[in-house]
């Protein structure tokens, strides 16, 4: 999906969140916005929103001298998420359909955006998880995308965020469950932007457990696929099923030539939601369009 000019407040809004975090005084703040307005000025509009987003987050990390200045933010969430796994799970085990019920809540995970308030809110979680199954797809491949599961010998789980990843986790161990002879790839970011996970998170909340972490070498706020590493782009061409969560991966791969590829996210743009012809802030199970 090539950049959309709504991107364009997007990363401009990123750099006032970063420098707002970080208390940067106006001065400075007045320097780092020019130097990305400048980038953005020149930038490449064929390109997507989330290999754009990187050259607008090293700028701003470059300035602010700090690669990674939502560190303490997501090991809050990562923390905060794992201590209601108990919880969450006693959710889906009460369900007459577990594995979908798990489906629904790591989507609704997608509805909660971490890098917009940074203090937790416990109870908020607890209620959007607790009526996930009231939640309504407005795009729903999810039979779709269990059918695939079941003859597939590798999925490749491409994670999002902080925090939501622990319930990442939780949909993957309702996976095996009900798929137990499937290889599961947890694909994470090879750098930190913004709150999206990398190996560190991974780590943080066991995802070993449950599939072979991988990184996909690359910073780009999503899944550019000619940046990221060699590797990881083997398992992405080799894998059965893929599960793309969050909307920076849609923004990045819709257009990709893999046809079984599965959006799990929250619509949060126009420009999105407009292509899917959905109501803004619809959650999706989304199949890729693309057929090879």
């Amino acid at each position: 999906m090539n950049l959309n000019l709504e991107c364009i407040t997007c990363n401009i809004k990123q750099v006032l969140a970063v420098t707002d975090l970080l208390k940067v005084d106006a001065a400075a703040k007045e320097i780092i916005m020019r130097d990305v307005l400048g980038y953005l000025h020149s930038a490449d509009y064929k390109r997507s929103n989330p290999e754009v987003i990187r050259g607008t987050w090293d700028i701003t990390t470059r300035h602010i001298n700090d690669p990674n200045p939502y560190r303490e933010i997501k090991c809050v969430y990562n923390t905060e998420l794992a201590n209601m796994t108990d919880t969450v799970r006693a959710l889906i085990e009460q369900s007459p359909d577990k594995l979908d019920t798990a489906l629904k809540i790591a989507i609704t995970a997608n509805l909660i955006d971490f890098a917009a308030n940074h203090t937790f809110d416990e109870a908020m979680v607890l209620r959007k998880i607790a009526t996930a199954n009231e939640q309504q797809l407005a795009v729903d491949d999810s039979n779709a995308l269990f059918e695939s599961l079941q003859t597939a010998h590798t999925l490749l789980y491409l994670g999002d965020n902080c925090g939501e990843i622990v319930l990442d986790k939780l949909f993957i161990e309702y996976i095996k469950i009900a798929f137990p002879n499937i290889k599961v790839y947890f694909g994470v970011r090879g750098e930190p932007i913004v709150n999206d996970v990398t190996l560190d998170d991974a780590a943080m909340v066991r995802m070993e457990e449950v599939a072979e972490v991988i990184s996909n070498g690359d910073g780009s706020l999503g899944t550019v696929i000619e940046r990221t590493a060699a590797a990881f782009r083997d398992v992405f061409y080799q894998a059965d099923v893929i599960i793309a969560k969050g909307q920076g991966n849609f923004e990045s791969l819709s257009e990709i030539d893999r046809s079984n590829i599965f959006f799990l996210f929250m619509a949060k743009c126009d420009a999105v939601a407009g292509l899917l012809q959905v109501p803004k802030l619809s959650i999706v199970c989304a199949k890729n369009q693309i057929t090879v």
